[in-house]
């Protein structure tokens, strides 16, 4: 009995130690340290064995917290998620530096420069120019940087499509890849990892309140206050909303404000505080102020003041009624830019490769233009309905594109209806004068033009048919109108100044209008052959004058000119659209400009052509251009062949190829194909494959094509330009892409 106590006791002391013991262990603290920086720390904490919680992120001027390491170094992230502790641990604050503006565009000094990892900059956005993409400019006190598309703060959506973004003003804390390109510091594909909204300081006292009418004639800078209905929404790449039209009781201008036009929607009566503005694209700044043109007449940098949210119908009643021809004719000096006329318009739609035009035409079917889209058509697809129908259109020029040959205005319809158009016969005569007879006729001759007339003008369009057109002339013995080979044909046989009489006459009525012309005999000046101007210094600074006689060859393609050709040779020349205006192909022409080499860098020798030429006279006729200088013992294997560092620019080939046509979502071109060996290609020279529409009905076939090489744009081989097709029975298509059709 004693034995058995003994044995339970012992029994009970060690169960009793036992729990003391693992008590004492399960009871056991210790620290867990983190520490910010070297002497600095934010938090100690004193847990057992197990997970700990994260504590909130500290903060650090300058600097992102990216998390928390187990070394000093931070290369071994610590995993609150999955990781335990078991005893004492100090964690280890990681950072990453935020880099100022002037910081980074210092890291992309350097030629080529790439950070390949994402780093943080912080700034103020100056502007945003791509709204799709969210292409921005930030700043802070130390400078600038451009910024090429952002995306949240995960990467994954981009900036159009994000619910909450900032805007103009605010300041955001960016992390992306840092490059060097062309030269230029950029952050790009950068990620949006914080922002802060600052409302933009607004002095309502600063701005004059005024109609629309006279918001369009005071100059850039000044700030108004305007109110009218938003009659139009225009669209950015993406269909994001990038401005609209606002009218009132005077007129109508353009509003550019990203960040405002998603908040308004068609039929709102809105007031605005904004800036006058006047824009033109960058790349077309220098060729616009050539020919005076101003840009498009907008306000910017807009303060939204107040929005009735209602469905209202705009002012109609300022608006003057117009021709498609008359806004086209208008010169781009005068400010016509986002007014808006009433005009009758042919609808057309035009399907091209990745995109869609809507042109809108006058009721001749030829005259006008396309409307204005960064969206490949897609912001107008409501026009679809319209197509091919003349309708009641209220239309605004927006802009004019701007090349170095002239500007020409590009439209937006504000609003169409389909009211049942119909022709009045009654106007049939005054209709074949303005849109047919008096276009035949310049103001001014040099030579005697030997100029064929239209004698009938018919439309099917309007359903006319033969309008008979007759022209007097007031002094025959200076201008007159002579019937040769059943063609009436004008000669200007004496200087001086002429009244033609043209009428028309269509059943039983008739219509006549007076026009004047001069001629004025111009001294025919000391000229030189094409192939003395090829042999001219091309690499002067800036050109060698020339002034060569030549016949009116093919057009160039992509550029405003064409060939000239004499029996010496070959060259391409750059001229203006109101040169293109005065010539036709086949007339004997002189012309002053610089031949020079285009392009020319180092061993790229460049594009022969004689730029900017000037007319000095059109000796006119309709002359077939020699083909003496023109080599047929090439092929296209051979023309492939040719190095770019010599000059092949100036000579055209005859010989035999496939045509093919490549045309794709978002591309087309045509190819030269070698009649012997598939492989070998050559691509011509042009943005789509449309500008050779003429060359697509040959696609499949293998034809004989004049040839000439080119390369504006320093691509090796050389791209090639099609001057014509010869047909089995010896008959040529010519390249007539730059001249009056």
């Amino acid at each position: 009995m004693k034995v058995k106590k003994i044995f339970f006791s012992f029994v009970f002391m060690f169960i009793l130690s036992f729990c003391l013991i693992s008590c004492k262990q399960k009871n056991d603290s210790f620290d867990i340290v983190f520490q910010i920086s070297e002497n600095d720390i934010y938090k100690t904490i004193n847990t057992q064995a197990g997970k700990i919680d994260k504590p909130d992120d500290p903060q650090k001027d300058g600097y992102v917290f990216v998390g928390w390491s187990t070394d000093i170094e931070g290369t071994h992230v610590f995993n609150f998620e999955k990781d335990y502790v078991s005893s004492k641990i100090t964690l280890y604050a990681k950072w990453e530096k935020i880099l100022t503006c002037a910081e980074a565009t210092q890291l992309c000094a350097e030629p080529g420069y790439n950070s390949k990892k994402r780093l943080y900059v912080r700034g103020t956005i100056l502007q945003i120019s791509n709204p799709t993409y969210g292409e921005m400019t930030i700043e802070d006190e130390t400078g600038s940087l451009y910024v090429y598309g952002t995306y949240s703060s995960d990467g994954v959506k981009r900036y159009s499509e994000l619910e909450e973004k900032p805007y103009a003003g605010d300041e955001v804390l960016l992390y992306g890849i840092l490059e060097n390109f062309n030269g230029s510091a950029e952050l790009k594909s950068a990620w949006i990892k914080d922002f802060v909204h600052h409302e933009e300081v607004f002095n309502e006292a600063d701005y004059t309140q005024m109609s629309i009418d006279a918001a369009r004639e005071i100059k850039t800078g000044e700030k108004v206050i305007i109110s009218g209905v938003v009659a139009r929404i225009t669209y950015a790449n993406g269909r994001i909303p990038s401005g609209f039209y606002l009218v009132d009781e005077t007129n109508s201008i353009y509003v550019y404000d990203s960040q405002i036009a998603p908040r308004v929607e068609i039929g709102n009566k809105i007031k605005i505080a904004a800036s006058k503005d006047f824009w033109i694209l960058d790349t077309e700044m220098e060729n616009a102020s050539k020919f005076g043109y101003e840009g498009c007449c907008q306000v910017t940098k807009v303060h939204l003041l107040s929005n009735d949210e209602g469905k209202n119908d705009f002012d109609k009643s300022w608006i003057k009624a117009s021709t498609v021809k008359k806004i086209m004719n208008t010169p781009v000096t005068e400010n016509i830019t986002t007014t808006v006329f009433k005009v009758n318009a042919l609808v057309k739609k035009a399907e091209g490769t990745g995109f869609i035009n809507y042109y809108f035409n006058d009721i001749d079917g030829i005259t006008g233009s396309y409307t204005y889209t960064q969206c490949n058509g897609g912001d107008f697809a409501w026009l679809d309905e319209f197509d091919g129908k003349i309708c009641t259109v209220y239309l605004s020029a927006i802009n004019a594109k701007s090349s170095a040959s002239g500007c020409s205005w590009r439209f937006i319809p504000i609003e169409v209806k389909d009211e049942g158009y119909t022709f009045d016969s009654k106007n049939a005569c005054e209709f074949a004068i303005e849109y047919f007879g008096v276009d035949q006729f310049l103001t001014s001759y040099m030579s005697d033009p030997s100029l064929e007339l239209i004698t009938t003008v018919s439309s099917s369009l309007l359903g006319l048919t033969d309008i008979r057109l007759s022209y007097i002339s007031s002094d025959p013995s200076k201008i007159a109108f002579v019937e040769e080979n059943n063609k009436l044909i004008m000669h200007a046989l004496s200087e001086g100044k002429v009244t033609i009489t043209i009428k028309a006459s269509y059943m039983s009525y008739e219509f006549s209008k007076d026009i004047e012309v001069v001629y004025s005999a111009v001294e025919i000046p000391n000229t030189i052959t094409v192939k003395e101007a090829i042999d001219s210094d091309a690499l002067t600074d800036g050109g060698t004058d020339v002034i060569v006689r030549g016949i009116v060859g093919p057009s160039l393609v992509n550029r405003d000119g064409f060939y000239l050709i004499d029996s010496t040779g070959v060259i391409a020349i750059t001229t203006s659209k109101d040169v293109l205006a005065k010539v036709n192909l086949g007339n004997e022409v002189i012309l002053q400009g610089k031949r020079t080499l285009f392009g020319h860098e180092g061993n790229y020798y460049g594009q022969s052509v004689i730029l900017d030429c000037n007319l000095i006279v059109n000796l006119y006729g309709s002359n077939e251009y020699s083909r003496e200088t023109f080599d047929d013992t090439k092929t296209l294997e051979d023309l492939l062949s040719m190095s770019t560092a010599e000059d092949h620019t100036t000579q055209v080939y005859v010989l035999d190829v496939t045509i093919e046509v490549v045309e794709q979502d978002r591309f087309s071109n045509i190819y030269l194909v070698s009649t012997t060996d598939a492989e070998k290609k050559m691509q011509l020279y042009t943005s789509s494959a449309s500008q050779y529409n003429w060359l697509k009905k040959y696609a499949g076939e293998t034809i004989r094509i004049e040839l000439a090489l080119c390369n504006w744009n320093k691509k090796n081989p050389f791209k090639g330009c099609v001057l014509s097709v010869e047909n089995a029975d010896g008959v040529f298509e010519y390249n007539i892409l730059n001249f009056p059709k």
